[in-house]
């Protein structure tokens, strides 16, 4: 479990958040939506101890493992696929000259996992967008945290490893880990998820997706009256499966109707 406690987040005089109270279960998938600007990535980062609170307290229950929209090492550094998974033991670890066996063990089967076993030897650089992506999971795999935080992990991804991606939170889930992902596609959400929080520089809704959602979500700077704006000033929100006939509206589906597929990026993120 991990959540926080009427946290406001500050940078000089601008408010990425104001009082912001959420908690996030183990054993369920939830979700982090809202416009940009709305606060999602310093949640995040506040969640996971990397952006300090300006008001208001932290809560968990375990050891935070954090993946952000852009990796942290470059993928020019030189190092190989397996190098750079098994930086994911230094919780454990401490010194990368310590590794046992049963270390080296763990990285094989996170990258066999991923689907990157015949890349382990190979430098970081030669990695496509979506197998670099791929990478930083079994990365994730390898730090084996109880709390799992994500943001946009899907983003500039192909669709077999989006598709990979989601089947591993899928798998978190039942092992019964704590995983909060930050998402720009609604349909997914609506699809996959079970619970969603829905921020707009505060935390305007939270519970099932279905209850949360079909009414659109906020402007970034939305007052506390309650009121939605409109999807197409949201933010650059996917609201319908593309060919759908209101792909372009900017709106939801109506509650209650059908699902569209969730709308997945072709195309690769940068080498």
């Amino acid at each position: 479990m991990i959540g926080c406690h009427d946290l406001s987040v500050h940078f000089g005089p601008n408010t990425a958040l104001e009082s912001v109270s959420a908690t996030f279960a183990p054993g369920v998938l939830s979700a982090v939506v809202g416009p940009n600007g709305g606060g999602k990535t310093t949640l995040l980062r506040a969640l996971a101890g990397l952006q300090k609170a300006s008001k208001g307290k932290i809560v968990c229950d375990g050891p935070v493992a954090y993946l952000s929209q852009r990796p942290e090492t470059d993928h020019r550094f030189p190092m190989c696929v397996e190098e750079y998974v098994l930086t994911g033991t230094w919780r454990r670890t401490g010194d990368a000259r310590r590794l046992g066996r049963h270390e080296f063990d763990r990285a094989h089967d996170a990258l066999s996992r991923v689907g990157l076993a015949d890349k382990r030897a190979q430098p970081l650089e030669v990695l496509s967008g979506g197998q670099w992506q791929r990478a930083r999971f079994a990365r994730l795999i390898v730090e084996d945290a109880p709390i799992v935080l994500l943001d946009e992990p899907l983003t500039g991804i192909d669709v077999p490893s989006a598709e990979l991606l989601l089947a591993l939170l899928d798998q978190w889930r039942n092992e019964g880990r704590t995983v909060v992902t930050v998402l720009h596609d609604l349909p997914l959400v609506l699809e996959r998820f079970s619970h969603v929080a829905v921020m707009a520089g505060r935390l305007v809704a939270s519970g099932a997706p279905t209850e949360c959602l079909h009414g659109g979500l906020p402007s970034a700077d939305s007052t506390g009256s309650g009121t939605h704006a409109g999807l197409s000033g949201a933010g650059g929100y996917t609201a319908r499966a593309a060919g759908s006939p209101s792909a372009s509206s900017g709106e939801l589906a109506p509650k209650g109707a059908p699902l569209p597929a969730s709308v997945m990026t072709t195309r690769a993120g940068p080498r």
